[in-house]
């Protein structure tokens, strides 16, 4: 049993003979009920005296140097074929071969779309050959198989494709008259499209979006935002328009512009801030055909923030759904326990302040992904100053975002500190210099100073000519006394 359109090589010795022989080639096709010569050669101790081929029915057969014979399978020239073996006109042996044909289809056409249903079909001619038969998966596990004997098909589905059912898928089938342990094998093998790739990149580090290999018309680029299931359409190129439009990210740009997008083979390359993370889904068209590739990114900021007591390091980090795990270690000594504190999306670990020797050294926050990689952010603390190292970029300050809103935090609370605080101190003072009075006390006080024109502010006599004062009351709050309270208030 052989594929259509593969190289098939019928042998007719068991073993060579060892003397001079005649070997004769016929064939019957399926579609017929007698013999057909097609080529003949003396043979000398198993070997012929030349190699000699015909074409027969729009096919070349040939005889190879042992007397075997050889040509390419199609539906044309499957039937029975016979090797008769003579000598002086006397026949010693005949083998006579059943030529079977085995048609395998994969559906769809590999690379298969993750969650589309995966079909694993075979077609055995004639129909009547196959004694049994099952697909097997790559990992060994024989497949529920559906066969039917009188159309010779055999039958398997994968519905809800994932990246574990990749691999090599193998067609078992055991041919009527042969041995019972003589099996038939042949192989297809199966890819996906759209899996996704698991990668970490530090904040503002460069990290590279690939594409399915596809040399495709057109490319979008879709993201989804980090740890959420808002997607929107970020860039998309026309390679025969030659047109490009990026709408969020300006750190975003094609690799290559020139070769690869002019080829047709796509990868992006992006500077990705903390916010940056998410999934990022390319899809590549290709006339009527889509292809998809999706890279899922966990972007790492780490910063430093100090106080009177303690320097803090922090690690920052988007794209939850495929972390693992986050800590902070002390590189000298990763056996030391750090102390940290997490929030989501946030860890935080403190270093008392002054630094001692015991504690000066490089820090590592690092970043595990449910697939085994990692990466880290460093940080150098030394007793003199702490300078930030980044491994494997450059050194990486606060997110802008963090700095201006704890400026505004501290300057706030300050504000909302001392306000009430001045407030009490005025009144008290205020108070203890006999200034907070009655509503009769500041009616005399009135009328006692009403002409005078010292009061700072205004005279209250200019204003009760230009307003009636309707029961208006005017306060004169010229100080009195040897302390002043405005020399008191300012000092």
């Amino acid at each position: 049993m052989v594929r259509e359109d593969t190289s098939v090589t019928l042998s007719c010795f068991d073993s060579p003979p060892t003397s001079s022989v005649l070997v004769t080639w016929k064939m019957m096709s399926a579609r017929e009920d007698r013999w057909s010569y097609l080529l003949s050669a003396n043979c000398i101790d198993g070997q012929t005296d030349g190699r000699s081929s015909r074409v027969f029915g729009g096919r070349t057969f040939e005889i190879s140097a042992d007397a075997s014979l050889i040509f390419r399978a199609s539906a044309a020239v499957q039937g029975h074929y016979s090797c008769v073996i003579e000598q002086d006109d006397k026949k010693l042996q005949e083998r006579i071969v059943l030529l079977a044909l085995i048609k395998l289809t994969v559906t769809p056409t590999p690379p298969v779309t993750v969650d589309s249903t995966l079909r694993l079909a075979a077609q055995v001619s004639p129909a009547s050959v196959a004694a049994w038969g099952t697909w097997v998966s790559s990992s060994g596990e024989q497949l529920y198989t559906e066969i039917s004997h009188d159309k010779g098909s055999l039958l398997s589905k994968l519905p809800r494709i994932t990246s574990k059912d990749i691999g090599v898928y193998t067609c078992r089938i055991r041919v009527h008259g042969n041995n019972a342990t003589s099996v038939s094998e042949h192989r297809v093998d199966v890819t996906v499209n759209g899996v996704s790739r698991s990668l970490a990149a530090l904040s503002h580090s460069p990290v590279t979006l690939t594409c399915p290999q596809i040399l495709g018309d057109y490319v979008l680029l879709y993201w989804e935002y980090p740890d959420s299931k808002r997607m929107e359409l970020i860039f998309q190129f026309d390679r025969w328009r030659r047109s490009s439009t990026s709408q969020t990210k300006p750190q975003l740009h094609l690799i290559d512009h020139t070769s690869l997008a002019a080829a047709g083979n796509f990868s992006f390359l992006l500077r990705p801030a903390l916010k940056d993370g998410g999934l990022y889904l390319c899809e590549v068209f290709l006339d009527d055909r889509a292809f998809s590739q999706a890279n899922k990114l966990s972007v790492l900021h780490g910063y430093a923030k100090s106080s009177r007591s303690a320097l803090d390091l922090s690690c920052m980090y988007s794209e939850r759904s495929q972390i693992k795990n986050i800590r902070w270690s002390y590189v000298q000594d990763p056996s030391r326990l750090l102390q940290s504190a997490a929030v989501m999306g946030r860890i935080t670990t403190s270093v008392a302040l002054p630094v001692t020797n015991e504690t000066a050294g490089l820090y590592a926050c690092t970043l595990y992904l449910k697939n085994g990689n990692y990466i880290q952010y460093m940080y150098t603390v030394t007793m003199a100053n702490t300078d930030p190292t980044v491994s494997p970029g450059p050194a990486l300050p606060p997110a802008a975002e963090d700095v201006s809103a704890s400026s505004y935090v501290s300057t706030f609370s300050l504000l909302l500190f001392l306000i009430p605080m001045i407030a009490v101190a005025v009144g008290v003072l205020l108070w203890r210099q006999g200034y907070c009075v009655t509503r009769q006390s500041v009616e005399q006080s009135l009328s006692h100073h009403s002409r005078e024109v010292e009061n700072i502010y205004e005279n209250p006599d200019d204003l009760r000519q230009q307003t009636p004062p309707q029961g208006a009351v005017y306060m004169d709050l010229k100080p009195t006394g040897e302390m002043d309270v405005y020399k008191v208030l300012d000092r």
